[in-house]
């Protein structure tokens, strides 16, 4: 038989859309089942202008216009909008989506993104698929355009995200909270004194690491200057991602500051910095923040995106695994405080685990293979009856 075919849409305007998207492909191909997965960014193959009207504006307020993003989103979540943009600019701009999604015709089509869930819903609505959709979303609350008629099923990463979505009309019976899909390699208990040698860092030295999710606007040079006034020896690990020009400063740093400065542009290491780190800075995007927490590493929280990465602030607060702060010349303070309290540090980071999901992923591909065999059934029971001596291999 052939193998089943799996479609994973985002739409990358945040990395951390992809990074989930990645590990759920991995968590499905881990199955038993042959299966055939693909793993699309509708950007990739949406038509330029699609960027300069859907995916340009939205960066922009957020360096420059942040207070109109948050007007923005405040009131589309006020008035339940349910799109992000009219349905012609989907229909339009990501027509090469479609049409594949249309060639490859998937038995199952999962969306980590809510653009992406609305190309899904379109794509479905008007004929270019017909199969399940499965929603998979990567903040700790929800927003309003998720729910679409539709999509058949929400993979969720709170409880409060649950009980968003049913207020908005979905059927409880179609959500399942499994937390936000992250590798599991960052629950592992990694030796963090081989770690340590290995980065050149000291064991008898507080071990800070700052990053910023690896796209968009994010202060991570002038937090490491405000750094240099905390009263603790620190050694400062900073992540620039694919942001060059932010690596470009984090070197220009070295040697001119009162600390130990280690820039890393984009890497592949950071469950290992994470595990060999006492505490993380970072603005709270799901996918750092989940990581964050299956690592057991506490967090202080700051400069976050208006609207889903404030209300995942909140949500960490609230349960005890983090610390919000709104300035960078706050930041000393705050580090120097739970530095001083290692008992504290280690509470945090018990909360912290407690609270993760490293299993999330490998619950998503579970709800994705039932949701096939859930198809597949319904499929047979459509199909017209055998005829006298007619084989049913041949189905």
């Amino acid at each position: 038989m052939l193998p089943k075919r799996v479609q994973i849409l985002t739409l990358s305007v945040g990395a951390g859309h992809v990074r989930a998207s990645a590990v759920v492909r991995s968590a499905l191909e881990d199955g038993r089942e042959e299966l055939d997965v693909r793993l699309v960014d509708a950007l990739e193959g949406a038509k330029p202008w699609f960027h300069w009207l859907y995916v340009h504006p939205y960066w922009l307020m957020l360096r420059y216009r942040r207070g109109l993003w948050r007007r923005l989103y405040e009131r589309r979540e006020k008035r339940r909008h349910r799109s992000t943009a009219p349905h012609w600019v989907f229909r339009r701009g990501c027509s090469r989506v479609l049409r594949d999604l249309a060639a490859f015709s998937p038995n199952l089509l999962i969306v980590t993104e809510i653009g992406a869930a609305e190309i899904a819903s379109l794509g479905k609505r008007e004929g270019w698929y017909s199969g399940p959709v499965l929603a998979v979303t990567t903040d700790f609350n929800s927003e309003p355009p998720w729910v679409q008629p539709e999509i058949d099923f929400y993979c969720v990463a709170s409880d409060s995200a649950k009980q968003q979505l049913i207020g908005w009309g979905v059927s409880p019976n179609r959500i399942l909270n499994c937390g936000v899909p992250v590798d599991p390699v960052f629950a592992l208990p990694f030796d963090r004194q081989e770690i340590l040698q290995s980065l050149g860092l000291s064991p008898r030295r507080p071990v800070v690491l700052v990053m910023g999710g690896g796209m968009g606007p994010w202060p991570i040079d002038s937090i490491v200057e405000h750094l240099e006034n905390c009263n603790q020896p620190l050694q400062v690990v900073a992540i620039a991602g694919r942001d060059r020009r932010m690596r470009s400063r984090l070197d220009s740093l070295r040697g001119k500051l009162a600390l130990d400065l280690f820039p890393f542009g984009w890497t592949d290491r950071i469950p290992e910095l994470m595990a060999a780190a006492d505490l993380l800075i970072t603005k709270p995007g799901g996918l750092t923040a989940s990581e964050a927490l299956a690592a057991g590493l506490p967090m202080v929280l700051t400069h976050p995106i208006p609207g889903p990465e404030e209300r995942n602030m909140e949500y960490l607060v609230r349960n005890g695994v983090a610390v919000q702060v709104e300035q960078n010349q706050d930041i000393p303070g705050v580090v120097s405080s739970l530095i001083a309290q290692p008992l504290r540090l280690q509470d945090i980071a018990r909360r912290a685990r407690d609270l993760s999901r490293p299993d999330a992923a490998h619950a998503v591909a579970q709800v994705a293979r039932a949701l096939m065999e859930k198809s597949s059934y319904i499929e047979l029971l459509a199909s017209p009856p055998l005829r006298s001596g007619e084989s049913a291999y041949l189905m």
